[in-house]
């Protein structure tokens, strides 16, 4: 439950916040649990690469009257270095500081020392706008330690946030200084279409079956997203197949009414998905070792989150008609579940990229270009398949389609010049 006191009787200064409030109020939260811990103003005030966060803080300190009762919490406050980063903002716009630091506090407190080697954890934060947030309960992110013991909080568009000075307590909970901003999750749109270019041909087909608004504006999914190669490898069965059909195999990589992350799927556990076309259908989960299979479809990218929910990225199409497919863990390649059938010109990685002619057409877009060369994914892995942009205005080249207006596709290729802080927060949305 969160907290929230009438706007009008708001505190002048972040200094009234946190030292004049009784004990017993709704408040409690930053009374000294221990004698040690100093007010949050101090330690904000004591740490000169805070700065610019504490002076946004400060600027905006209703969005401490949000903070829960109970638990404490975690402020993710980024340095002045990230801030660096993140150019042709404006600190005046209420509505983006405002979604910005909400999406940086945590409810409860995470020390970096309870945080588990090689686990992807989910962390709620407060950030409810529903254009970032159309999830129950909070917007999340992922936490991570690697082998060193480096924490990294990971966001929206593969925004890789590093712990670089852990666990400052105050009396409330704990402050964890980071070395760029957490980008709050975009839609499935511009994710898959200029984040994730491995996953336009799965945009594409949602749209040639009319499902993109089933995926994107439902609340609380688990997406299980087929990457280019897979769709280009059966594009001439797909591309063959009527609406209802395609939409049929479509809804069975969504998992309805639930936010999953990658640890959580358990071995031997079956998934009601969306597919109600087939009585009692369902999606078996098999892991093996550090691999997880839907089916025979094996995860390849996990924990990729958006507005609604989480993505992970499948090597295969899931086929409802094959759903008693089984993975061999000792193949690196598992049998198809659908005729291999690639396009009429080519089969495999050589084939166009299926189903990006069905994305919506404006007037001056980014070019979607075929390419069989690995490139890198939001999160700097190499894909098997992605496609280049190009400027609609570029010599040689009309307007064609991209997946999302032509403000928005350039606003994401902006975005991630300054280091992936989302698309409305460089202005361009």
């Amino acid at each position: 439950m969160l907290t929230h006191l009438t706007y009008g009787l708001l505190p002048t200064s972040l200094l009234a916040l946190l030292t004049v409030l009784p004990v017993g109020s709704a408040w409690s939260i930053f009374e000294p649990r221990q004698s040690k811990e100093k007010p949050l103003n101090q330690v904000l005030a004591s740490q000169k690469s805070l700065s610019t966060y504490y002076e946004l803080v400060k600027q905006y300190p209703d969005i401490l009257l949000q903070l829960p009762s109970y638990d404490g919490v975690t402020l993710v406050a980024p340095n002045n270095d990230a801030f660096d980063k993140f150019h042709d903002w404006d600190p005046q716009n209420k509505s983006l500081v405002t979604n910005l630091l909400e999406y940086h506090i945590l409810q409860g407190t995470v020390s970096t020392a309870s945080v588990p080697v090689g686990v992807s954890t989910f962390a709620k934060t407060l950030l409810n706008d529903k254009k970032y947030a159309n999830v129950s309960e909070g917007q999340q992110m992922l936490i991570n330690k690697g082998g060193d013991d480096v924490v990294v909080f990971t966001s929206g568009l593969g925004s890789r946030s590093t712990v670089v000075e852990p666990d400052l307590a105050f009396t409330g909970g704990l402050v964890q200084i980071v070395d760029t901003l957490m980008v709050p999750p975009a839609r499935l749109e511009p994710t898959t279409r200029d984040a994730y270019k491995d996953l336009q041909s799965f945009l594409g087909a949602l749209y040639a079956a009319d499902l993109v608004s089933e995926f994107a504006d439902a609340t609380d999914v688990t997406i299980l997203a087929p990457r280019n190669s897979a769709f280009q490898l059966v594009a001439g069965t797909l591309e063959d197949l009527d609406k209802k059909a395609l939409a049929n195999i479509l809804r069975y990589h969504l998992i309805p009414n639930q936010v999953l992350s990658s640890t959580e799927f358990q071995n031997g556990t079956n998934l009601t998905t969306a597919n109600d076309a087939i009585p009692d259908l369902t999606l078996h989960v098999t892991r093996a070792g550090n691999n997880v299979y839907f089916n025979s479809a094996q995860m390849l990218q996990p924990d990729i989150l958006i507005a609604n929910g989480v993505v992970h990225i499948i090597d295969a199409v899931l086929n409802p008609d094959a759903r008693a497919a089984t993975p061999d863990p000792a193949i690196g390649t598992q049998a198809p579940v659908f005729p291999v059938t690639g396009t009429k010109t080519a089969v495999g990685t050589k084939a166009p990229v299926p189903f990006t002619s069905d994305f919506p057409c404006t007037v001056d877009c980014p070019i979607s270009t075929a390419s069989s060369e690995p490139t890198g994914s939001a999160d700097g892995a190499a894909t098997t398949t992605t496609t280049g942009l190009r400027l609609s205005s570029s010599k040689g080249f009309a307007a064609r389609c991209t997946g999302v207006p032509a403000q928005a596709g350039a606003a994401a290729a902006a975005a991630m010049l300054v280091g992936a802080v989302g698309m409305e927060f460089v202005g361009l949305v």
